[in-house]
């Protein structure tokens, strides 16, 4: 039998951590110190080590328990992980907007605007307020099942908060930050392990961790920004509106997110998030445009692999000037030679370049 008073303080213990999850992650808040955070999650650690009775699913000290595996499973996604139609230009995203007029028969068409993360699509299901699945888009109808390493990440909350429906599933992207992503290749050199080639490179390797113990240790973190199976009865129609429940059930989304009218709008959003990209927290290759209403977007419906009610307009590709120090040879193991520039280091895209392959030497010579 537990006393009374421990199963009180283990009760305690998992809504604080809980909440200054919430306030760190959703609400970009913090309300404790980091030590006092560690001191609570230790304590909550060591009372479920000493009353295994105590163990809960959606404990926060459960997040890195789990044994590796042999490999993941696979995950049939019910409603597929669809990719987005990409814009370039001005023109491209107008076509886009004409075409939704038209087929809505509207003149003005209600979007919601966010940006788009340059990291790892994820689907996470919750039953009944509980993390029960977590699964990568694979190939947008089969995903692999990577439960246990989503779990360990902080900014995923094993349960909801508030009144939240009995079943959904929640899409998203897991990311790295800038910085954490820069931390990573500083401890990775430490370590004299491979570096990663980029945030995005990261966070996939990270998260298909056969150990989710590698997965724990690495700066993951999560926007959600939409949603797969769900009841229809439990949340709004409108595309903004539901990102804000998730954002009261626990879930970070972008706070970047925003309602917009209008191609014109389209366009200043576009504006507005580039000329701030370079001092955003993490990696974006563009902004993403939603038709704000649910019901418009079963009206559009889809074509192909994507659907007709959204869109990716993308930025240009990061570019900087260096210098070529030296051209090596290098002898891959088919005995193919490839020619390599050594260069003077550079950042950009979120990393400091300091080789390239080269496929034009002759070009590079002249």
């Amino acid at each position: 039998m537990i006393p009374k008073p421990i199963v009180k303080r283990s009760v305690e213990l998992r809504e604080l951590i809980n909440q200054y999850n919430y306030r760190y992650y959703v609400l970009d808040d913090p309300s404790v110190p980091d030590a006092e955070y560690d001191r609570l999650l230790t304590e909550l650690v060591a009372l479920e080590k000493n009353y295994p009775e105590l163990v809960t699913p959606d404990s926060p000290a459960q997040r890195v328990g789990a044994k590796p595996l042999d490999a993941f499973g696979e995950v049939k996604h019910v409603i597929p992980m669809l990719s987005l139609a990409n814009a370039f230009n001005e023109d491209e995203m107008e076509v886009f907007d004409r075409r939704v007029r038209e087929r809505l028969n509207i003149d003005v068409v209600e979007y919601a605007a966010e940006t788009k993360l340059d990291g790892l699509a994820i689907s996470l299901l919750y039953e009944n307020g509980i993390l029960t699945r977590g699964a990568t888009r694979g190939d947008g109808t089969t995903g692999e099942d990577v439960t246990l390493n989503v779990r360990t990440i902080k900014a995923i909350p094993l349960r909801l908060m508030g009144n939240y429906p009995d079943f959904i599933e929640v899409r998203g992207e897991v990311y790295m930050s800038k910085q954490g992503f820069s931390d990573l290749n500083k401890a990775q050199k430490v370590k004299g392990e491979k570096l990663f080639a980029n945030p995005r490179n990261a966070a996939a390797g990270s998260l298909r961790q056969l150990d989710p113990h590698i997965t724990a240790q690495r700066p993951l973190l999560f926007f959600a920004h939409g949603i797969g199976q769900y009841e229809k009865a439990a949340l709004p129609g409108i595309h903004i509106e539901i990102l804000k429940k998730l954002r009261q059930w626990g879930l970070p989304v972008s706070p970047k997110t925003k309602k917009i009218t209008g191609i014109k709008q389209c366009h200043e959003y576009y504006q507005m998030i580039g000329e701030c990209r370079a001092s955003l927290a993490y990696q974006i290759d563009g902004v993403v445009f939603k038709v704000n209403d649910l019901a418009q977007q079963e009206l559009l419906g889809f074509v192909s692999r994507a659907p007709r009610w959204a869109i990716a307009y993308k930025y240009p590709p990061e570019e900087e000037i260096t210098k070529v120090i030296d051209i090596e040879v290098q002898v891959g193991r088919t005995g193919a030679l490839t020619p390599v520039a050594r260069l003077e280091p550079v950042f950009v895209g979120g990393v400091t370049v300091t080789n390239a392959t080269l496929h034009n030497e002759d070009e590079v010579r002249m």
